[in-house]
C-alpha cells in the first residue's frame, strides 16, 4: 500500500509556489514536504553482542514519517519558515512489548512537532551578514560536533533551538550560534508524549571561522562552550553515564579540500575540556581524516574509493580524569548505517575506525557501495558506551553493502545490509545483522 501511494504521489505532486506582487515589494508562497518509508530489522546480538541466542528473535519495524512545511519569502531578504513532521512506528516483531502498550512503545498516531520554526534575514550589513532565528538544522564539519540536537526520537527530528550568525567577507566566513534546547519538546502541536529529546537541557555557544585559501586547501577553526543540566540523573541511558550533566569547552581544527580532479580529503582533530557531572576533569580527543579518490572520471561508472579514519577517546579507568568523547550533538548514524549506532546507542565514545568503502553508479540513476569498518576499543576496560567482557582491544569488523536508486527526480528507493563480527573485545560475542528497505518521496 505504502509502495503503490508513493509511486503515485510521485507522478502528480511537486513543490507548491505562489508569487505576489505589490508595488516593489514581492511575495512568495511556498509549500512543500516528503515522506520517508523504513522498514528495517536487526538481531538481537546488535544491542548485546554477549547474549545468548538461544530463544530470542530480531527486532523488525516500519517507520514512516510524513513532514510539511512552508517558506513565506519577503523577496530576497526575508523568509519565515515553518515545517511539521509526523512519524508513525509500527513494531512487527520483538522480543519486547510491541505497540500501544503503554510509555514504553509507539502510538499511534504518534505525535506532531514544529520540525523547524524560524525567520532568516538576509542581505544585512551589505549583503555580507545572514540572521536565522529560531528552531533550524545545523551542522560542523562533517557532522561529527553538530549534526543531531534530538537523539533520542530516533530520526524524525534533529533541530536546535536558537540563533545563527553568518557573515561572508572575500574568502572568509564567520558563523556566531547560540542554542538552548530542552530535555523535551515544549511546542508540540498534536497528541504531546512527553518525549524525551535528550539526557538534559543542554545550552551552547561557539563559533566557527572558515578560510578559503583556495580549492585545495580551506580550512576550519571553531570553539563551542556547553553546559549540559541532566534532569534525569539516577536514570541512565544506555550506553550513557547515570549522570550527563557536564560543563564542556570542545576547540577544533579541520583543513579540506579538491586539490585536483583525482581526489579530495578532509582532516579534522578536537579538543574536550571542562568538568563532568562527577567533577571528574575532562580531557577528551576526537580526530578524522577522510580522502576520497575518484579512480576514473571518465567511466561511465564513476568508482570512488573512500579511506576513513576516525578516533573518538575513551575513558582510563586508572586516571583521575576523564578521557572518555562525549557526543553531545552527534549521537546518530554518522556514517549512513545503523548497526554499530544502535550498538552504542549512537554515543560515540571509546571507538578507533578504519573503514574502507567503494561505490559505483552503473547508470546515472543507480548507486552500488560496499564497505569494511574495523574498530577497536580506545581503552579496553571503559565501561562507556559498552562494557568490555574479553581480554582484547578489537572491537569488531561492519561488513555494509547498499544500494539506491532515483526513479524520478522526486523519488528514490534505497536498501541497505551490515553484518558485524565481534571481536576479542566480547568473551562471547556473537555476529548480528541489521538491514534496511526505504522510499523517499518528496513533494
Amino acid at each position: 500500500m505504502v509502495v503503490s501511494i508513493v509511486l503515485w504521489t510521485s507522478a502528480i505532486m511537486a513543490e507548491f509556489k505562489l508569487e505576489m506582487s505589490k508595488d516593489d515589494s514581492q511575495f512568495c508562497l511556498r509549500v512543500g514536504g516528503d515522506l520517508r518509508a523504513r522498514y528495517e530489522g536487526y538481531t538481537v546480538n546488535v544491542a548485546q553482542p554477549d547474549a545468548d541466542k538461544a530463544g530470542r528473535h530480531t527486532t523488525e519495524y516500519l517507520r514512516v514519517r510524513t513532514r510539511v512545511w512552508t517558506a513565506l519569502d519577503f523577496g530576497e531578504d526575508i523568509t519565515v519558515n515553518l515545517r511539521l513532521a509526523n512519524r508513525v512506528h509500527k513494531v512487527t516483531t520483538s522480543p519486547n512489548r510491541k505497540n500501544n502498550n503503554g510509555a514504553s512503545t509507539w502510538e499511534f498516531p504518534d505525535e506532531t512537532v514544529f520540525d523547524s520554526a524560524n525567520v532568516v534575514f538576509r542581505n544585512l550589513f551589505d549583503g555580507r551578514l545572514e540572521l536565522t532565528v529560531g528552531r533550524q538544522d545545523f551542522s560542523l564539519g562533517k557532522g561529527l560536533i553538530f549534526s543531531e540536537g534530538t537523539p533520542l526520537d530516533q530520526g524524525r527530528t534533529q533541530y536546535f533551538d536558537g540563533a545563527v550568525a553568518k557573515y561572508k567577507a572575500d574568502k572568509e566566513e564567520f558563523k556566531l550560534f547560540s542554542f538552548y534546547d530542552s530535555w523535551k519538546d515544549r511546542f508540540v502541536g498534536i497528541n504531546d508524549r512527553n518525549r524525551r529529546l535528550r539526557s538534559g537541557d543542554v545550552f551552547t555557544a561557539g563559533l566557527q571561522w572558515t578560510h578559503d585559501f583556495n580549492d585545495a586547501l580551506k580550512s576550519d577553526m571553531y570553539y563551542v562552550f556547553q553546559d549540559v543540566d541532566d534532569k534525569h540523573p539516577e536514570e541512565a541511558e544506555r550506553g550513557h553515564y547515570a549522570d550527563s550533566s557536564a560543563s564542556i569547552h570542545t576547540v577544533g581544527l579541520r583543513f579540506f579540500g579538491k586539490p585536483s580532479e583525482l581526489f579530495d580529503y578532509s582532516l579534522e582533530a578536537a579538543h574536550q575540556s571542562g568538568r563532568d557531572g562527577y567533577d571528574d576533569v575532562i580531557n577528551a580527543w576526537m580526530a578524522d581524516a577522510r580522502v576520497n579518490f575518484y579512480l576514473a572520471a571518465e567511466s561511465e561508472i564513476k568508482p570512488v574509493l573512500t579511506l576513513n579514519f576516525t578516533h573518538f577517546s575513551g575513558d582510563d579507568q586508572d586516571s583521575r580524569r576523564n578521557e572518555g568523547w562525549i557526543p553531545l550533538m552527534s549521537q546518530c548514524p554518522l556514517w549512513g548505517e545503523e548497526l554499530v549506532p544502535i550498538m552504542l546507542n549512537g554515543y560515540w565514545n571509546n571507538i578507533d575506525s578504519l573503514r574502507f568503502a567503494f561505490a559505483i553508479s552503473p547508470i546515472e540513476s543507480l548507486k552500488f557501495t560496499v564497505s569494511a569498518t574495523e574498530y577497536l576499543a580506545d581503552e579496553k576496560d571503559a565501561n562507556i558506551p559498552v562494557q568490555g567482557t574479553g581480554d582484547g582491544r578489537r572491537f569488531g569488523t561492519l561488513l555494509n553493502a547498499a544500494a539506491s536508486y532515483q526513479f524520478t527526480d522526486t523519488f528514490s528507493v534505497q536498501g541497505q545490509f551490515s553484518h558485524f563480527i565481534a571481536g576479542s573485545y566480547f568473551a562471547n560475542g556473537h555476529d548480528s545483522n541489521w538491514g534496511r528497505i526505504e522510499l523517499m518521496q518528496v513533494f
